[in-house]
C-alpha cells in the first residue's frame, strides 16, 4: 500500500512539473508574439552635443566640427540616446514581462548592452512605451570607416544595418527572470530615426 501511495505521489508530482513547465514555455513563447517598435528617440547627444548642432542645409560639413576633431584625438567620440520603444500586445491572453536586455549593434558588432527592469502586463490591445538608455563610444567604428562616412550614415535616413536594436524580454519565475531564448530584432535602421531628427 505504502509502495503504491508513493507512486501516485511520484506521478502527481511528475504531472506538476511537467504542466508547469509548458505553462512556462508558453509565458516565454509569447514574448516573441507581441510588437516592439521604436516610437522615438530622444536627447540624442554626439561628443556631447546635440545632434542637430552638426549640420546644415548642405548636410554634414566637416570643418564646423571641431569638437568632432578634438574627440578623434583623444579616441573617445560617445554617442548618447534614449529609446522610446513601444510595446504592443495583439495576442488574446495577457502578456506579463519582467526586465529586458537590449543591445545596441554597430554594422553587426556590439557597441552597447545594458538592461532595464520593468514590470508589464498586458492585456489584449494594450500597448506601453520603455525606455531605453545607452550611452557607447564609436571612436573605433569613425576611425574604421572614416568620421564622414559615420555621420552621414547618422544623418542621412539611409543606414540600413548601420545601428541595429535588439531586445531579450523575460519572464519572472520564483526569484528568477527567465529570458527569451536569443534576442528579437526590434529596429535594424535607427539611424532613420536620428536622421528624421536632425535633416
Amino acid at each position: 500500500m505504502k509502495r503504491k501511495n508513493i507512486s501516485i505521489l511520484c506521478m502527481v508530482v511528475i504531472g506538476l512539473l511537467w504542466s508547469g513547465c509548458a505553462v512556462n514555455k508558453k509565458q516565454i513563447d509569447a514574448l516573441a508574439k507581441c510588437d516592439y517598435t521604436v516610437e522615438s528617440l530622444q536627447d540624442i547627444r554626439l561628443a556631447g552635443k546635440d545632434m542637430d548642432s552638426y549640420t546644415g542645409k548642405d548636410g554634414v560639413n566637416l570643418a564646423s566640427l571641431p569638437g568632432i576633431a578634438m574627440a578623434m584625438l583623444s579616441q573617445n567620440l560617445p554617442l548618447e540616446a534614449q529609446i522610446n520603444m513601444k510595446v504592443s500586445n495583439p495576442t488574446t491572453t495577457t502578456t506579463k514581462i519582467n526586465s529586458f536586455k537590449y543591445l545596441i549593434e554597430i554594422q553587426g558588432k556590439p557597441l552597447f548592452e545594458g538592461t532595464v527592469d520593468e514590470n508589464l502586463h498586458l492585456g489584449t490591445g494594450e500597448s506601453t512605451v520603455v525606455p531605453l538608455t545607452f550611452k557607447a563610444n564609436i571612436f573605433g567604428t569613425a576611425k574604421e570607416k572614416g568620421v564622414e562616412s559615420v555621420l552621414n550614415e547618422l544623418f542621412t535616413k539611409k543606414g540600413e544595418g548601420f545601428l541595429v536594436l535588439k531586445i531579450k524580454p523575460s519572464i519572472k519565475i520564483g526569484n528568477s527572470n527567465i529570458y527569451y531564448p536569443g534576442y528579437i530584432t526590434v529596429d535594424r535602421n535607427l539611424a532613420k530615426s536620428i536622421g528624421k531628427l536632425v535633416m
